[in-house]
């Protein structure tokens, strides 16, 4: 899983000698679930921490980290069947890409890695037009809600810095 764009862009911000606390520590990014056909070394599997659900991705992200601008918890579900996800929010670019590849990816799945350790999943029921992604996670030790707001608190202040990170690399 590569993030060479923004690996350089804190490599950079380092070497400036930005403090240690601009730098952010939740990396996240929207995997796609590779078809049957694709050869082995463009896939790699993940596993859900909690469910343990196996899923082969690819191993380039069509969503990358800089492209997510922020996260909120959603609850979803019949009444009596409510849950808690995840919404991610994308730029225009990536909002552009997901509704170009989800045209023809209906019944696969995105899941949603943070750090190289997947904690969410997504099935693509139909094309997403909106730019949002709305996630099931997963984090041991925690419910359903207590992972989805931690997540989406965390996720949401590494998007922040992130942003930072991209602006001062236009100056």
């Amino acid at each position: 899983m590569t993030l060479s764009r923004l690996a350089l862009a804190l490599c950079a911000v380092l070497l400036a000698g930005c403090k240690n606390t601009d730098i952010p520590e939740d990396i996240a990014s929207v995997f796609v679930e590779a078809s049957p056909g694709v050869g082995s070394a463009m896939k790699q599997e993940v596993r859900l921490p909690v469910s343990q659900i196996g899923i082969t991705v690819l191993t380039r992200a069509l969503v990358p980290a800089e492209e997510i601008l922020g996260t909120q918890p959603i609850t979803s579900g019949e009444p009596d069947l409510r849950q808690e996800f995840l919404l991610v929010q994308l730029d225009r670019k990536s909002a552009t890409d997901v509704m170009n590849y989800t045209r023809e990816a209906v019944g696969r799945h995105f899941v949603l890695v943070i750090n190289d350790t997947a904690v969410g999943i997504m099935p693509i029921d139909q094309q997403i037009t909106d730019g949002n992604l709305i996630f099931h996670v997963e984090k041991k030790g925690m419910s359903n809600t207590q992972a989805v707001m931690e997540l989406s608190r965390r996720l949401n202040i590494s998007a922040l810095k992130i942003r930072k990170i991209k602006e001062a690399e236009r100056k």
